[in-house]
């Protein structure tokens, strides 16, 4: 009788230790050592004692206690994340043996007032701090030009939250790297997050860019325009645009996107530096184009009117590109606020070949035609 009634209170003791009452001197003490000692170096070591104790196997509390209340002040971000999916975990045995969620000792109240009851609302919220710690720490690693230590960082913030930033960090790390099929691979990670992120487009498009598949590059920019989430983006997606369109060699699509930019970019010398290079690539190839012509004129027997003409005509398109080229980077100049080496640069080679352009190609072309009795066109 006595062995019945004994067996059936030690029952009763296991059941009772597998609910939100259930608690241990570990714990208290864990509690008493950070709470009211301020020591979470003690409080640690009680805690994860009574983490692994058989009356805490089902109860989210020792774990979420450990993330918040000791490892979240010292800035422990992997021993935090690590705590919090044991809380998850430890909350799914309470729920079975409870038929709820595990609640919360005091409920978090948010910044937009929302109420957090239970453990499983909170974690969410504490992970999404950790993430941002993490991924923060990643940006200033960038800065620091310490990438190693920057993808390690990303890699962790992978396992805080699923985050299509965290691919697209860790694709342009790879890039930075020169390891292509790992910022590949990452990329596609990116893309079955969010398919429309411009970000994950822009950076395809860079590396379609960079194989010299400039058809694909257009698409992917072209979408990557289409999503931009700002009038910011939306400007460095231009410019890629431009420098495509100039290798597709569709120069009035470039010249388009080039206005777009500097109607809204007016005071940044960047931007015309930028359009500058553009005209100046233009004038190089209709410059190399004529040349080419030119030379096949002077070396030839026979006069060839067409060869001639087209070589002409080259030419003056060289030159309407090289002013224009000119111009802009002089803009460039004024706006800058101290000394461009690149600039002056740009604007000496510019002078330079429109010097000879007006003062050799264009009058020989003119003298070969007038001796030869060519109308040019």
């Amino acid at each position: 009788m006595y062995k019945i009634i004994l067996s059936s209170l030690l029952a009763l003791f296991i059941y009772s230790c597998a609910t939100s009452n259930a608690t241990t001197m570990e714990f208290r003490s864990a509690t008493t050592a950070v709470r009211s000692e301020r020591d979470l170096k003690k409080g640690e070591e009680y805690a994860l004692k009574a983490l692994d104790m058989e009356t805490h196997i089902n109860d989210a509390k020792v774990a979420y206690f450990l993330a918040i209340e000791i490892y979240k002040p010292r800035k422990k971000w992997e021993e935090m994340n690590e705590m919090l999916d044991i809380a998850l975990l430890r909350n799914e045995g309470f729920r079975k043996i409870n038929g709820k969620d595990q609640p919360l000792d005091r409920p978090l109240v948010l910044e937009d007032r929302t109420v957090i009851r239970t453990i499983i609302e909170a974690v969410p919220v504490y992970k999404e701090q950790i993430w941002m710690n993490v991924f923060n720490q990643t940006v200033d690693l960038v800065e620091q030009k310490n990438f190693e230590q920057a993808l390690e960082k990303i890699n962790f913030a992978k396992k805080v939250l699923k985050k299509i930033e965290n691919h697209n960090t860790s694709c342009l790390l790879y890039l930075d790297n020169g390891n292509l099929e790992k910022a590949k691979e990452e990329l596609q990670k990116a893309f079955e997050l969010e398919p429309n992120d411009s970000a994950a487009l822009k950076t395809a498009g860079d590396i379609a860019f960079q194989e010299s598949d400039f058809k694909t590059a257009n698409d992917y920019y072209q979408k990557a325009l289409s999503n931009a989430p700002n009038n910011s983006y939306k400007n460095e997606v231009t410019e890629t645009l431009v420098y495509v369109n100039v290798e597709l060699k569709d120069y009035d699509k470039a010249i388009q996107y080039s206005n777009e930019l500097l109607s809204s970019n007016m005071d940044n010398p960047d931007i015309y530096y930028n359009v500058g290079v553009i005209y100046q690539r233009l004038a190089t190839e209709f410059y190399d184009s004529a040349n080419e012509d030119y030379k096949a004129c002077i070396q030839s027997d026979d006069m060839m009117e067409e060869t001639l003409n087209t070589s002409y005509s080259s030419f003056n398109n060289a030159l309407e590109m090289t002013e224009l080229a000119l111009n802009y980077f002089m803009d460039a100049s004024m706006l800058e606020e101290t000394d461009n080496q690149s600039t002056k640069t740009a604007i000496s080679d510019m002078k330079r070949l429109r010097k000879n352009i007006r003062n050799i190609y264009i009058p020989s072309l003119e003298k070969l035609a007038l001796d030869n009795n060519i109308e040019l066109n």
